[in-house]
């Protein structure tokens, strides 16, 4: 028997790799996938490009947590904690960017990983994880919103809170009502707009640290005094939360895999592009603030210094005395919001309709419209955010930090999920004699990096609200803690009730998801790389 046969949907084009010469095709299954339509995909529409994945795969989800959340972090843990703090946070978001690419480029459904986590693991840690990262997704784009307000007060303190949210959440809700297609152009664009603006961030900071424009040189100064460290380990402790929070949302392309038009080719792209959105955006980011701004600089986002909230990057400009730039850069940031919020409702959005697919949420969340919007679940996302006009009563500063510890922690819970169900993932994959050229692409470091990823994960949960217990402080503790311990009982609880248990190796299934596509199809594509001049291949990978 050849290594390919057809089955009964080979008049739709589908090819299906039979168990027989499995090492004789090893090189044309490694750049073929295998089995099943999109059952969990009913009514989304697979319009996402390559080029708006690697657009958002680098600069999507950079916002709210590097624009605003990096001055209190550096107050936090000083110049040089701040950047212990990235790499750490980066370091294992590299890698769980990478395990969950292997797993979403091989089986690209809507939801990703909250299906993974419930066929490779266990249906009630699957249910927790799911909720879990629909609360996280949810509490990190209503800190979006809560933020808005923030940096319009660099303009004009006379509209009220409430007013600045509700106005764009009403712009945010408008973007996804045009489904994936609208969403992605905008992201596309907006991404471009966020490259440039750190692009530009960073030389002009390099410049006025060496003194070319500014007028004065920086250098390291502040490292010496106050110091390159303000609270010690402590401070890096703390700052980890939010770093973690800066780089949420990396798992957007796997989310986002149900609705790619060709994820076997464009999710590893955009798995490799997160290396270097760490290192040139993130790392060097950090970098420059910790050069042209000392940790006690009064304009450090604090709980009691609501009315000088001004993020890094416009301390930047000014500094470098660029008259005008300061307000052109809070409208970046302003952009950069809109878009994290954008994505936040995005990606919420789908996981919730995931779940609904699941059978774990109400059936009608899983409805979809002919613009391949699941305009319940919009909806009901779109309600439950309100939340960001209780800044209309608390603090916005005070608020804002409190959800964004909240989103930190529950990213972090996410994230050890992904490593988990990707270690078991492989391990089913071996145990079924699963040929791993099957994969479109194949995360490296298993299992030694799915273990370090998932201990670090732990350790950061647990140590992140030591400096709220001496002195106590409740609101420290709960945005510490309080989404943990809810999921932990959440999962104990239901796994109780249900009575399920982890689903064996041998019965995991890897079959369900899996695109269908032709040999011809895998030809005319390889035929077409291979004639691309190089600029087509830059053209193509930009525009």
């Amino acid at each position: 028997m050849s290594a390919f046969s057809l089955r009964e949907d080979q008049k739709k084009g589908a090819t299906v790799e039979t168990t027989e010469n499995v090492s004789s095709s090893a090189s044309l299954s490694s750049t073929a996938s295998i089995i099943d339509p999109n059952e969990t995909d009913k009514g989304l529409k697979r319009t996402l490009k390559s080029r708006h994945l690697t657009m958002i795969s680098i600069g999507g989800v950079v916002g709210q947590g590097l624009f605003l959340s990096s001055g209190a972090n550096l107050a936090k843990a000083g110049p040089a904690g701040l950047l212990v703090a990235y790499f750490i946070i980066g370091f294992v978001v590299f890698w769980i960017a990478v395990e969950l690419g292997e797993m979403a480029a091989y089986i690209p459904i809507s939801g990703s990983f909250t299906v993974y986590c419930r066929r490779f693991v266990d249906k009630s840690f699957g249910t927790v994880i799911g909720y879990n990262y629909w609360v996280c997704l949810l509490v990190h784009y209503s800190s979006k919103l809560t933020a808005i307000p923030l940096v319009m007060k660099f303009w004009t303190d006379k509209v009220p809170d409430w007013a600045w949210s509700g106005i764009f959440l009403v712009i945010m809700f408008s973007m996804n009502l045009y489904g994936a297609r609208g969403w992605g152009e905008a992201e596309y664009w907006f991404s471009l707009i966020k490259i440039i603006c750190v692009i530009v961030f960073v030389i002009v900071g390099c410049l006025t640290s060496g003194g070319v424009i500014g007028g004065t040189v920086y250098g390291f100064k502040y490292w010496k005094d106050p110091g390159a460290f303000s609270n010690g380990v402590l401070g890096v402790i703390n700052a980890l939360v939010l770093a973690a929070l800066s780089m949420t949302g990396t798992d957007i392309v796997g989310v986002s895999a149900g609705e790619s038009a060709n994820p076997r080719k464009a999710i590893p792209q955009a798995v490799k592009n997160v290396f270097f959105r760490i290192i040139f955006i993130y790392i060097l980011s950090v970098f420059v603030m910790g050069m042209l701004i000392p940790w006690n600089d009064p304009h450090n986002l604090s709980l009691s210094g609501r009315d000088v909230t001004v993020s890094p990057f416009t301390l930047v400009f000014q500094k470098a005395g660029l008259h005008g730039a300061d307000s052109v850069v809070n409208a970046v940031i302003l952009i950069t919001f809109i878009s994290c919020g954008n994505s936040g409702m995005y990606v919420t959005t789908r996981t919730l309709c995931a779940l609904a697919n699941e059978g774990i949420a109400h059936r009608k969340l899983a409805y979809v419209n002919k613009r391949g919007v699941p305009i319940y679940s919009l909806i009901c996302t779109s309600a439950v955010s309100l939340v960001c006009f209780l800044t209309s009563w608390i603090p916005g500063a005070a608020l804002f930090l409190v959800l964004s510890s909240l989103a930190g922690i529950a990213g972090l819970i996410t994230w050890f999920a992904i490593a988990f169900s990707h270690y078991r993932f492989r391990k089913a994959m071996i145990v079924q004699g699963k040929d791993l050229d099957q994969l479109p692409y194949i995360a490296p470091g298993h299992p030694y990096m799915n273990i370090l990823s998932m201990i670090v994960c732990i350790v950061i949960i647990l140590i992140s609200g030591w400096s709220y217990f001496v002195p106590a402080d409740a609101i420290g503790l709960v945005g510490s803690y309080g989404g943990a311990l809810i999921a932990l009982a959440g999962y104990l609880i239901l796994r109780f009730w249900t009575k399920s248990k982890l689903v064996p190796l041998d019965q995991i299934d890897l079959d369900t998801g899996v695109r269908y596509f032709t040999l011809e199809e895998l030809a005319a594509e390889k035929e077409q790389d291979t004639q691309a001049t190089v600029w087509q291949k830059i053209k193509s990978a930009i525009i």
